[in-house]
């Protein structure tokens, strides 16, 4: 089993794939192009998402970090942006009034588990950040018993066995997508792990179209790691995908909100363009002000590990680095 997260240029094309058929899915969506949302049956931002899964599973599979750190880390790297991302829809929902909102949502969004909250999300990507918290708790949970594996592997199979129900086949899809990147990643034949595990899933898609997602996540994973180079600016859009995820939405459409475009047409057109640029900006500064935000923080909790609030005396220094790689925090 790999002993590092070392960078897989691979992953860095399938975050932008991924990315890209969110965003064709929703500017399908606001355009009013129905035909551009799905491919043989699959919704294009479904695939988007279960793909941005099985990238996060696969590195899951290769972190051996103790579960309390990288439990923490996830928190780190997840909170801090989607709580800015979602104080901003707010806003733009309260002074456009677009939405409804309320005191209570905010706190249910605020918290990541707005996903369980019954009315009309403010920011549309909190049902996937409550996603993929329970998903992690999971395997946080996981990996404080000796039997990591064998409990991965009874989620696996119990999320197979509910989408062949059609019991939230969506919602299913998606773990099983992530609990089987991780198994097969903390193998030392990852390739062979997930091309087997493609094999009775496109089988399986007979019954329930949804192994068909998943197997294709799992095929993109494995050819993914053959590629050796990455562009500039595919590693850039990388670097952004997460906060761009988390704000497109909103500038999107508010861009056709502020244009007054509807449907398909020279308008439309020129508010996606605005839409995606304004999403790029905010993409950018988002991440900036949350590692602002998270270097404040570890500085201030490095001077505090720093002086000893017992005798008052300065204790040796120690590395207060906690930062992590790019890859190690996906």
């Amino acid at each position: 089993m790999p002993k590092s997260v070392d960078r897989i240029n691979g992953f860095d094309w399938l975050r932008v794939l991924a990315l890209g058929l969110v965003l064709v899915f929703h500017i399908s969506g606001l355009l009013d192009m129905e035909t551009g949302r799905q491919i043989a049956g699959m919704s294009l931002g479904g695939l988007g998402v279960t793909l941005f899964l099985g990238i996060s599973g696969a590195l899951i599979g290769k972190d051996e970090r103790p579960a309390g750190d990288w439990i923490f880390a996830r928190l780190k790297k997840i909170y801090p942006a989607y709580w800015i991302a979602t104080i901003l829809a707010f806003l733009a929902a309260a002074i456009s009034g677009y939405k409804p909102v309320s005191f209570v949502q905010f706190l249910w969004q605020m918290s990541g588990i707005g996903l369980f909250y019954a009315e009309d999300l403010i920011n549309v990507a909190t049902w996937f950040i409550g996603l993929l918290l329970a998903l992690y708790f999971s395997v946080f949970l996981a990996r404080l018993t000796p039997y990591t594996d064998g409990i991965l592997q009874t989620m696996a199979m119990g999320a197979a066995i509910l989408i062949v129900l059609n019991s939230n086949a969506d919602y299913f899809s998606n773990s099983l997508a992530f609990y089987g990147a991780i198994l097969a990643f903390r193998t030392s034949k990852p390739t062979l792990w997930l091309l087997s595990l493609s094999v009775p899933c496109v089988i399986l898609s007979g019954l329930q179209f949804e192994f068909l997602q998943i197997a294709i996540v799992w095929v993109l994973l494995s050819v993914c790691l053959t590629i050796r180079k990455r562009p500039v600016f595919i590693q850039w859009i990388s670097q952004y995908s997460y906060e761009f995820y988390l704000v497109h939405g909103v500038f999107l459409v508010g861009s056709m909100k502020l244009l007054k475009a509807q449907g398909f047409g020279i308008r439309s057109g020129i508010a996606m363009l605005i839409g995606v640029i304004a999403t790029t900006i905010a993409a950018i500064a988002i991440q900036k002000l949350s590692q602002f935000i998270l270097n404040k923080i570890d500085n201030h909790g490095g001077a505090y590990l720093r002086t000893s609030p017992v005798v008052g005396t300065e204790l040796p220094k120690i590395s207060t680095d906690v930062s992590v790689s790019r890859e190690r925090s996906q």
